[in-house]
Parts: structure tokens; sequence; C-alpha cells
């Protein structure tokens, strides 16, 4: 896979029949087509057909026996017209080709397909936060157990005994958040007021052994903020979704550093949560999309820190440099007393 400014390069190769062959990871992703949907079907039924002359592209490359290249072709699309730059190359065993290597450069992509699977990804992203939410329930049960245990039986260790009480917390409410997911919606979400830094100093103290143990120093520095009403367990998530983020991105020492500050934009006030890493960066088509699947996971932890912002009023701001670190501003607004920002 190669890159072209901001767009990616996808390939399949077919044979004489015009049957496709092999068809990778990424143009998989781009058409939300599997391989094993299309292998052994003809390309012009999974995508548009490629013409030269009135003549089909890739037989004419079998013909010719040379590399075909096509600037700024023309696909329809549900939109209108998708260009993409498009080669054609033989590959040959013996000096004979056996199948074509097609590939090509969209120099846009098409906005309705590109809805479509972004619905796909909310879908799917319903049904695995459903299994998810029945799956925990017993495990959590049985660690539960396990902490109230160790509380009663180190009662006298200080250091212990404040681990095992956020456990204790973070377990009641991670049960009655499952709870509450299974039978309301988002917008029905309880709001408390919440003190940010306090809820900080907590995730500082839940996410320390983690950072020691990598090697990587944590610095946290409160500013002068007014108390929010939220729900202080999805703003929770949120924040520790980006700190695991910045922890797993450096690999062996580094630095975290979270601020908390008010900044005025265009006449409106917010509390803005600032984390920073020293790691090696994001590329830029993951900061372009929240939601977009990396090798490392599933891709989900910034859109789900996003989705929760923007319920809250607020919205999500990533800067990032290769090898330079990363910088995630997360923008709350200060605002009176009021239910959760209702569109949709």
């Amino acid at each position: 896979m190669t890159r072209r400014g901001d767009y990616v390069r996808f390939d399949f190769c077919a044979d004489e029949q015009c049957r496709i062959i092999s068809w990778n990871e990424e143009i998989a992703e781009f058409t939300g087509i599997s391989e094993s949907s299309v292998l052994g079907k003809k390309y012009y039924e999974v995508l548009p057909r490629i013409f030269v002359d009135d003549k089909d592209a890739i037989l004419q490359a079998f013909e010719k026996k040379k590399e075909l290249v096509l600037r700024e072709y023309s696909f329809n699309c549900l939109a209108g017209k998708l260009r993409a730059d498009i080669s054609i190359k033989p590959l040959r065993t013996n000096g004979t080709a056996h199948a074509v290597e097609v590939a090509f450069v969209p120099g846009s992509t098409c906005s309705v397909a590109q809805k479509v699977q972004d619905l796909k990804r909310f879908i799917d992203i319903g049904k695995m936060a459903s299994t998810l939410a029945h799956g925990v329930r017993n495990p959590l049960n049985a660690i539960k157990g396990a902490v109230v245990y160790l509380r009663e039986r180190y009662a006298n260790e200080p250091t212990l005994s404040e681990f095992t009480r956020i456990i204790e917390d973070e377990i009641s409410r991670l049960d009655s958040f499952i709870s509450t997911f299974l039978s309301t919606t988002v917008s029905e979400a309880q709001l408390s007021t919440t003190d940010i830094n306090s809820l900080l100093s907590k995730i500082k103290v839940m996410t320390s052994f983690q950072a020691q143990a990598r090697g990587i120093e944590s610095v946290y520095e409160h500013g002068d903020i007014p108390p929010l009403m939220i729900n202080p367990f999805h703003l929770e998530q949120a924040i520790l979704n980006i700190i695991n983020n910045a922890i797993h991105a450096m690999s062996e020492g580094g630095k975290l550093t979270v601020k908390t500050m008010v900044e005025k934009i265009e006449g409106s006030s917010f509390v803005i949560i600032e984390i920073s890493d020293t790691g090696p960066g994001m590329l830029e088509s993951h900061i372009d999309n929240l939601a977009s699947r990396n090798r490392g996971g599933k891709g989900f932890g910034l859109f789900i820190t996003d989705e929760v912002l923007k319920r809250h009023g607020g919205h999500l701001e990533v800067k990032s440099r290769r090898k330079e670190g990363t910088t995630v501003k997360l923008y709350l607004p200060i605002r009176e007393e009021r239910g959760l920002d209702e569109r949709g």
C-alpha cells in the first residue's frame, strides 16, 4: 500500500478471464467487501468495469502484454463521479503473463459510500458494546469478591487500601453503568456536578503503576476551573482512552503531561483537559478519521471520546507530529445546569 497526498493506493489481481485472484486488506476496507466474498468473481461484478476505447482494460493489458496507465479515470458512484489514477500491470512467469495487478489511487471519495461505511461502523460499535455489556457482568462480580477480600485482609496497608477502595468504587459504577446502558439511551444518562481536577487525581492513581512500569514520568497540572454538570463515568472513560493511548505510545520512557485550564473561544468559555505525550506521533489519516481501524486495535478509543464530548456539547482536538508526540485537547463548555445537548 502506498500513499499520494491523503489518498491510499489499492490493489487486486485478476486472471485472463477477469476473475479476481487476490484482494488486499486495503481495498477490502475501502469497498467494505471481504476477500472471501470476491475471489473467483469477475472484477466488474464487484467494481465498475474499466474501459479503454470501449474495450475492457484488463483484457487489453493481456492482449498488448504491457502496463496500461489511466490518469484521472472517471467512475460513476452514488453521489456523482469518482476519479482515480489506475495502473494495470501484467504479472509474468517464465515470460508469460498469467495475471494482472490492478492498482488505483482515488483522487476523491464517494460521499454517499463513505456515509454508508460510517453507518455500518456505528452498527458494529452498537453490537459490540451490547455484547461486551452482557459479557463482563459475571467476571465483574468475581473481581469484586476478590477486591473485598483483599481490602479486609490487608486493611492495615494504606496504599493497598486506597487502591482497593478505588477498584471497588469503579466496579460498582461500572455495574450501574451496564444496567443503565442496557435499559436507556445515552441522552438519558445521569449528570452530576463534577470536580474535573479531583477526577483527574483519581485517574492519576489508577494509571500510576502502568506508567511506572514503562518508565514514564506523569505530570498533572491542575488549573483553576469550575465544576461542571456532566456524566462523570462517561468523562472518566473518555479521559482514560486518551491517557492509555498516550502511555501505550511511549514504549519505554517518556513524559505524560495532563493540564486543565479555562479558555474562551468566540465568546464561549470552555474547560480544557490537555493530554500530551512524547511518543512517536500519529498518522494524519488516523487523526482525520477518528473511527478508522488500525493494526493495533479496533480504533474506537478516540471515536468514543469524541462522541462523549459531543454529547456534553464539547469537542476534541488532536495535534500530532511524527517523532515529536501528540497533544489531545478535550473541550467541555462552561454553562448553566442543563441536560445533554439534544442532537439525536
